[in-house]
């Protein structure tokens, strides 16, 4: 440790202004050392507390209680910034965190107090020529799409604008043209890569094959990704918005998300989610938002989703054809990053209408004894409960890319992802919170086994802190993604030294 603080000393000496050697660092902690010898690199890259980047890159945040305090921030501006790094960490053996969008609330899931703290935010190559994007983990999807609007194209990418590239893709990654193409991470053709030894690796199907469908669904166990290439697919124009209903059509529009869903062959340039909303605590009420995608860009509203604008109870409607990037929402209204804490917890269970109506009823009497067993002492809050389908073609689109490490294939499909969510002011009602969704979700998961349509899969992005995401991908693919760990990461770094994430 003494040795590499005096390589970082000697590194940075002129810019730290220190000629004192290692005068005075007697307990200086790990951290702190890499954050000395990554000052080195160059005077831009690290930020400490008090200063307004830090300031910034410690509360970038889509959750407050993911806030936090660390030793430094880094800022690598490119991949041999992240390989160098690397490789401080192995040298001082130092605890260190990666944070893309932050946009997953698990609190420590992309920072932790007293860690380094490696930001993305510099690292954002974004080329959309030819048929392959190179993006930056960087980028937010509003980004991206921007871009990719300008040359008629578009990449498999978020539905949220303000989500980051990284931690979308790594986990899977749902976008409007899945049912067409795919999980995120399917469209990827290769990722560059520093791994635990610092060294920067592409990974395809060809080069590091097994680290390529690692990647796809691992998270960020296996390595730091500087640059996803991904395919690019045409696309002008969009058809889509949002349908805003009252409440009391909460019956007639699950009753048609059951109907498209028992269709034989759904169109896969068609997409959808449902949110059911209740904010009545800021004052909003309860409502309903679904929010439609038509690849085919047309005034016209196709047949499979004019049964949508004919239910009763519609407050707005800003369907109409629009650029991509107008389509996606950078931050869902009254939910913006940073504001709330959220706490969330999902359940798939394959396509079923009477499964649905029953979780739209625990989601409704859960929230009634929330608000009942503790409404004097709460900060007001928002309950979301929101359905994400995943058709079966979207499951079997793998099939043709080398497969990722999901687990999941069509005969399982088409399934359901109801995701829970509860979003408050403060951070002092994490612990009540948490357990109110677990209990709700608990509920909703007892009664799609009952119903026997339950299916053993936790989506990494949108899992709580002590769901086991990797354990769902089935037991062969769980110990396959174990073996590629250790061999690309024999001393742990990205299990051990690196914070966050969830474990495997």
């Amino acid at each position: 440790m003494q040795a590499a603080l005096a390589r970082g000393l000697a590194v940075s000496g002129s810019i730290l202004g220190n000629g004192s050697g290692l005068t005075g660092f007697t307990s200086i902690s790990r951290e702190e050392i890499c954050c000395l010898a990554l000052k080195g690199l160059s005077a831009d890259t690290v930020s400490f507390s008090g200063s307004p980047v830090y300031a910034n890159e410690t509360h970038n945040y889509f959750s407050k209680e993911n806030f936090v305090q660390p030793a430094c921030v880094f800022s690598p501006e490119t991949a041999e910034h992240v390989a160098y790094a690397v490789r401080i960490f192995n040298e001082t053996n130092c605890n260190f965190s990666v944070r893309s969008g932050g946009h997953l609330p698990v609190p420590g899931s992309n920072g932790k107090n007293g860690a380094v703290l490696l930001v993305t935010s510099k690292l954002k190559a974004l080329n959309v020529r030819g048929k392959v994007a190179r993006i930056g983990p960087g980028n937010t999807w509003t980004e991206v799409y921007r871009e990719t609007d300008k040359v008629g194209k578009v990449v498999l990418g978020g539905r949220i604008g303000s989500v980051g590239v990284g931690g979308l893709v790594l986990g899977g990654g749902v976008s409007f043209q899945g049912p067409e193409h795919g999980f995120s991470c399917d469209t990827v053709v290769n990722f560059q890569v520093v791994t635990a030894d610092g060294l920067i690796r592409n990974a395809n199907s060809t080069s590091n094959p097994d680290l390529f469908w690692a990647l796809k669904g691992g998270s960020n166990r296996f390595g730091i990704v500087t640059a996803f290439d991904m395919k690019m697919y045409p696309l002008s124009n969009v058809a889509g918005g949002t349908i805003t209903y009252q409440f009391t059509s909460l019956q007639l529009v699950l009753d048609q998300v059951d109907i498209f869903y028992r269709l034989s062959n759904p169109d896969p340039k068609i997409s959808f989610f449902v949110n059911v909303m209740d904010a009545a605590d800021l004052g909003f009420g309860r409502f309903i938002e679904v929010v439609l995608y038509h690849g085919r860009p047309s005034v016209v509203v196709p047949a499979a989703l004019q049964p949508f604008f004919n239910i009763p109870g519609i407050v707005s409607n800003t369907y109409s054809v629009k650029p991509y990037s107008e389509l996606i929402p950078n931050g869902r209204e009254g939910l913006q990053p940073g504001i709330f804490s959220h706490t969330w917890r999902s359940v798939t269970y394959r396509a079923s209408g009477a499964v649905n109506r029953r979780v739209a009823v625990i989601f409704q009497e859960e929230v009634n004894r929330f608000r009942e067993n503790n409404g004097r002492r709460l900060k007001p809050g928002v309950f979301t409960l929101a359905y994400e389908p995943y058709a079966a073609s979207m499951l079997d689109a793998s099939r043709t890319t080398g497969r990722n490490a999901l687990g999941l294939n069509g005969d399982n499909g088409p399934l359901m992802l109801a995701l829970l969510t509860y979003s408050w002011f403060n951070q002092t009602e994490s612990a009540i919170r948490t357990a109110a969704v677990k209990a709700s979700v608990n509920r909703m998961k007892g009664y799609s086994i009952a119903a026997g349509k339950h299916v053993d899969f936790v989506y990494l992005n949108a899992a709580a802190p002590d769901q086991d995401p990797f354990r769902s991908y089935g037991n062969t693919n769980f110990q396959r993604l174990r073996n590629i760990r250790r061999k690309y990461d024999p001393r742990g770094v990205f299990s051990v030294l690196q914070a966050g994430g969830f474990r495997l």
